[in-house]
């Protein structure tokens, strides 16, 4: 699935006559949207489990976890980007459009979804001085 991301992520992005590295483009994109998501689900779980307070920040244990994610995507996604691009190329037109119905999908509902839980399931600190 990741895969077809990127690879949908790839082909919009080499759109841009400016851009010099588009398929490494893509993959920083297709990370930050997986860190964006990771964010998301732990907005969610420190809010139904209560874990708020000091010991337990979402952002923090997300972000670590995106970091971990982009080295995984280099190796799954960067490094195989030829052979992605070959795979995905070759699809009927069909199939073609179907994914990038969900491709957009993915991008907009994990921003929507984000600011949601953001706005709504985190709670403001208070800075001390």
């Amino acid at each position: 699935m990741f895969k077809e991301l990127y690879y949908w992520m790839y082909f919009y992005v080499s759109k841009v006559k400016t851009n010099k590295t588009p398929a490494f483009n893509a993959y920083v994109l297709i990370c930050f949207l997986n860190g964006v998501n990771i964010e998301t689900f732990f907005i969610f779980i420190n809010y139904n489990l209560k874990l708020g307070g000091e010991k337990f920040n979402a952002f923090y244990v997300g972000g670590g976890l995106a970091a971990v994610l982009y080295i995984i995507n280099y190796f799954l996604l960067y490094k195989q980007r030829k052979d992605i691009f070959d795979k995905y190329n070759k699809l009927q037109q069909r199939r073609r459009i179907k994914g990038q119905i969900y491709f957009w999908m993915y991008v907009v509902l994990s921003f929507i979804i984000f600011y949601i839980a953001v706005e709504n399931l985190v709670t403001p600190t208070i800075i001390k001085q």
